[in-house]
C-alpha cells in the first residue's frame, strides 16, 4: 500500500507556512488570510483526490482476495483429483500451491483491513477540514478587516484575538496532529504485521513437507470417510 501525502500533511504544512508568512511583516495582511484560506481550500481538493484513489486501490484489494480465495478452493479440488488418480506427489504439488494461497490471501485480508480505515479516516478528516474551512470563510471579511487593522496599529500583520482565527487555527493543527498520531499508530502496526507474516512465512517453509504430508493425510481420511458414507447410502 503506497503512503501519500494526504490530507493531514498537506493541511500542517500549509498551516505552519501561511501561519509564519503572517507573522511577517506584509503589505497586506489582509490579503493574507484570504491567501490562506484559499490554501487550505485547495488542500482539501487535493486530498479528496487522495480519497477517490485509496477507494479505487480498496476495490482492487477486495477484488484480488476475492479470486485469492476463489483460487485457493479450485487447488483444493486439485488435490482431491490427484488423490483420486492415486498420484501423491502431484497432490502434495496442489497441497502447498493451496498453502502458498492462502498465505498471501491473510496478508491481503490484513492490508485490506488497513486500506478501508485509511479511506475512512481520510473520508472524516476531509468532512471536519470543510467544517472548520467553511466556518472561517463565513468570517473572511471579518478576519481580513482585523488583520488589517492590527497592521495599522503596529500588530505587524498579526491576526487580533486569540478567540478569531488564531484560535481557530491552532484547534484545526491540533486535530491534525491527533490524527496523524493515530497514523502512525496504525502505520506502526501494520508494520508489525508485516515482520510477523515474514516470520510466519520463513517458519512455514522449514516445516513445508511435513505440513504437506499432514495436509495430505488429512485429506486422504476426509476423501475415504466421504466414500464410506457414500457406500452406505
Amino acid at each position: 500500500m503506497s503512503e501519500k501525502p494526504g490530507l493531514f500533511g498537506r493541511l500542517k504544512k500549509a498551516i505552519q507556512s501561511t501561519l509564519n508568512d503572517a507573522v511577517d511583516a506584509v503589505s497586506d495582511p489582509g490579503q493574507e488570510v484570504a491567501l490562506m484560506l484559499d490554501d487550505l481550500a485547495e488542500n482539501i481538493r487535493k486530498s479528496e483526490l487522495d480519497l477517490k484513489q485509496s477507494i479505487v486501490d480498496q476495490k482492487m484489494m477486495e477484488k484480488k482476495l476475492e479470486q485469492l480465495v476463489k483460487d485457493e478452493a479450485a487447488w483444493q479440488r486439485r488435490a482431491e483429483q490427484a488423490i483420486t488418480l492415486g498420484d501423491d506427489t502431484l497432490a502434495r504439488a496442489a497441497l502447498q500451491r493451496k498453502a502458498e494461497l492462502g498465505q498471501e490471501r491473510q496478508a491481503t485480508d490484513e492490508a485490506l483491513v488497513q486500506q478501508r480505515k485509511l479511506v475512512e479516516d481520510l473520508r472524516q478528516g476531509i468532512t471536519d477540514a470543510k467544517a472548520k474551512l467553511k466556518a472561517l470563510n463565513l468570517r473572511r471579511g471579518t478576519l481580513m478587516a482585523q488583520a488589517r487593522a492590527s497592521k495599522q496599529s503596529g500588530g505587524a500583520g498579526v491576526i487580533p484575538g486569540d478567540a478569531g482565527a488564531g484560535a481557530r487555527m491552532d484547534a484545526i493543527e491540533s486535530k491534525i496532529a491527533r490524527l496523524e498520531a493515530l497514523n502512525e499508530v496504525s502505520a506502526e502496526g501494520l508494520d508489525e504485521r508485516i515482520q510477523e507474516a515474514q516470520i510466519d512465512a520463513k517458519l512455514n517453509e522449514m516445516n513445508t513437507r511435513s505440513d504437506l504430508d499432514d495436509a495430505l493425510a488429512a485429506l486422504k481420511a476426509k476423501m475415504q470417510a466421504k466414500a464410506l458414507d457414500e457406500g452406505k447410502k
